[in-house]
């Protein structure tokens, strides 16, 4: 074995003491470094390139001013660290796009902003810098403070060598010797040592200790005189063992456990057994002792013999090990637990074991096994039925909800061609008093115009234009508010929008069914608030409790008002309330709102699925919570807590939420 220096070790062991924190903190300082580094050169730099650059193209996005753009992109990459800038219109299509001359290697960092114009998204800007640069003068710097590590470690170890060798190394070679000569018997010469240290007090330990081994010595030849009285004594405790062994043996005779006691230098043959070994296995006495497990067919298996001694072998004991045995010489089988313990006595080896029958108790718990296995049998063929009636109720429940959202579609369709009818009307009817004028003019113009006549038909005209583009304009309007909504409730589309704008919409495409009611829908929802998730189960959501609190909570001829309201909770989540004046829901019924079929108004238009659907698509798809709150005075009050970035959903669980 190769000899280790001590001096070695504790210059070493110092070494790394003095290395490892100046290396943490190195690597501490230059990832602090690193960090301000890159927010300082790259980060701030790049997120103010793409405030400018998202407010200078808003007008050029919305003018197709491409060269604008250009300039402004030039501009950003004049700087070394922009590798690229990329700017996109509202169709996700590239409006300008530039990259830096120099090839730019190294780490991107990315920033996008939104480009707004009159309150609306026209297009996206996209900075992409590299940290190459920064990285550079970082291990640049790191290789300076390397080196100074480096230098600082060599000095410690020259300064730590010398002390060691002076302090520590030339007073235990001093001691070593001290050792060696009392390790020969050289008591005579004191252990001396002037230091005042720990070594000196190791010094002062030796040098008692060599008085001591002075005195031992010299009592030793006393202690010669006491053997005589030890062997006395050694007498009278073999007295004492041999009483003791008698004991046992009465205990051993009396005992109502079954047991024996075996030799182990003779193959574990059996020595002695006691009355109730005989009564259990029903063997005689004679017969039984002299004998080997493996000659008299006491066990029924061979294997059970050899692992019980195999485990009394390696531990020197068992415990309660379970084996089959043969009771009386006809072959009954009993089953017993197996206990024992190797034990010395007169310096012979012996195995004692204790046999306690469980063959009733085995009995009893093989009748408890049948009995489960049975009752399983019995819980799984309940299961599987539960199952097919639990799959044929789902089935069910699928074909009443897509029952409801078709209604949904159809109150829709309504609603459009409603709200299509005035604008397209005005538009046919202006069209023809156009028409009609124009052929007054033409027959006009065969006999010749007057100036009164042109002046009254371009006034006529312009008159008419007005209102035909205003009427165009509305309609366009709702065409284009249905089509989003159609598209939001048709799909499970995630995207980023506006709340208000959102529940507008929504607002807009219930006004036919509102107009029916003498109910009316107020919006308080501040423009700043803006989500990305899915509006198509939102508007859902929406849709389901406005006619939920048509339905239930204002009684005939009674004018309600519904207020929807949201703010902001924080940066992550938005809170959103359906509040009605109306009767309130009672206290009883609270509880059960979210049921599925639960309703009040079966057979009056309630079918019990609108707010299990609101539930589920609130808690599923939106990734909320919601809670219902009621008063007799006040109305009910529903609570959407949303977040403002939906979780993402798989295909399935889209799928699954559109039904």
């Amino acid at each position: 074995m190769k000899k280790l220096s001590l001096a070695r070790t504790l210059i070493v062991g110092a070494g790394l003491g003095i290395l490892l924190p100046a290396l943490v903190l190195a690597a501490f300082l230059f990832t602090d470094r690193q960090d301000r580094e890159v927010n300082l050169r790259v980060r701030v730099p790049m997120s103010q390139y793409a405030d400018v650059l998202a407010r200078g193209m808003a007008v050029a996005i919305w003018n197709l001013d491409k060269e604008v753009a250009g300039q402004l992109v030039e501009a950003v990459l004049r700087n070394p660290d922009v590798a690229q800038v990329t700017v996109l219109d509202e169709y996700k299509e590239r409006f300008a796009h530039g990259e830096s001359k120099v090839p730019v290697v190294g780490d991107r960092l990315r920033e996008e902003r939104e480009v707004v114009y009159n309150r609306r998204i026209v297009g996206h800007v996209v900075v992409e810098m590299s940290t190459r640069r920064v990285q550079l003068d970082l291990l640049t710097d790191l290789s300076k403070l390397g080196m100074a590590l480096l230098a600082q470690v060599a000095i410690s170890f020259v300064l730590i060598l010398l002390l060691f060798q002076r302090r520590m190394l030339y007073p235990l070679r001093s001691l070593q010797q001290s050792t060696i000569r009392l390790a020969r018997g050289e008591l005579e010469q004191p252990v001396l040592s002037q230091r005042q240290d720990e070594i000196g007090m190791l010094a002062l330990g030796l040098d008692k200790m060599r008085t001591d081994l002075g005195t031992l010595i010299a009592e030793r030849d006393s202690r010669n005189t006491s053997l005589k009285q030890e062997l006395a004594e050694r007498l009278r405790a073999e007295e004492a063992l041999r009483f003791s062994q008698a004991k046992f043996a009465a205990i051993f005779d009396a005992s109502p456990v079954a047991m024996t006691v075996s030799r182990r230098q003779t193959g574990y043959e059996v020595a002695s057994l006691n009355d109730a070994w005989v009564r259990l296995f029903k063997r005689s006495r004679e017969q039984t002792i002299g004998t080997t497990g493996a000659r008299n067919a006491f066990w029924i298996s061979q294997l059970d013999r050899d692992a019980v001694l195999a485990e009394i072998n390696r531990t020197g004991e068992i415990a309660r090990y379970p084996a089959w045995l043969s009771a009386g010489y006809e072959g009954t089988r009993l089953l017993c637990e197996i206990s024992g313990r190797l034990i010395t006595l007169n310096d012979e080896s012996l195995l004692i074991l204790a046999y306690e029958d469980i063959t009733a108790k085995h009995q009893y718990e093989r009748e408890i096994l049948d009995l489960n296995a049975t009752l399983e049998h019995r819980v799984t063929q309940r299961t599987e039925e539960l199952s097919k009636a639990l799959a044929t109720l789902q089935q069910a429940q699928g074909e009443l909800v897509r029952t409801e959202k078709l209604a949904a579609l159809g109150a829709l369709v309504a609603g459009i061609a409603h709200e299509l009818n005035t604008p397209i009307g005005n538009c046919v009817t202006v069209a023809s008093t156009m028409q009609e004028h124009n052929e007054e003019f033409a027959e006009s113009m065969q006999h010749g115009v007057r100036r009164s006549t042109l002046e009254s038909f371009v006034a006529r005209t312009h008159e008419g234009t007005t209102i035909l583009m205003r009427s165009l304009a509305k309609a366009a309007e709702l065409v284009a508010s249905f089509k989003q909504v159609a598209v939001d409730q048709t799909s499970v589309n995630r995207r980023f929008f506006r709340l208000d704008e959102t529940v507008n919409e929504i607002m807009l495409t219930l006004s036919p069914m509102i107009r029916k009611t003498r109910h009316t829908v107020t919006c308080e929802i501040p423009d700043d608030l803006t989500m990305e998730s899915y509006p198509g189960p939102l508007g859902q959501v929406i849709t389901n409790l406005i006619n939920n609190a048509f339905l239930h909570g204002f009684d005939r001829g009674v004018r309600g008002t519904v207020t929807i309201s949201a703010t902001a909770i924080d940066s992550d989540w938005v809170r959103l309330s359906i509040q009605d004046n109306g009767l309130g829901i009672p206290k009883d019924n609270l509880d059960r709102i979210f049921d599925p079929f639960f309703t009040t108004k079966l057979g009056q238009g309630g079918s019990g699925l609108g707010l299990s659907i609101v539930y589920n698509l609130v808690t599923g798809v939106l990734g909320g919570a919601i809670k219902v709150g009621s008063a007799a005075v006040r109305g009910t009050c529903v609570t959407l807590t949303l977040p403002r970035v939906a979780p993402q959903r798989t295909q399935g669980q889209d799928a699954s939420s559109a039904h």
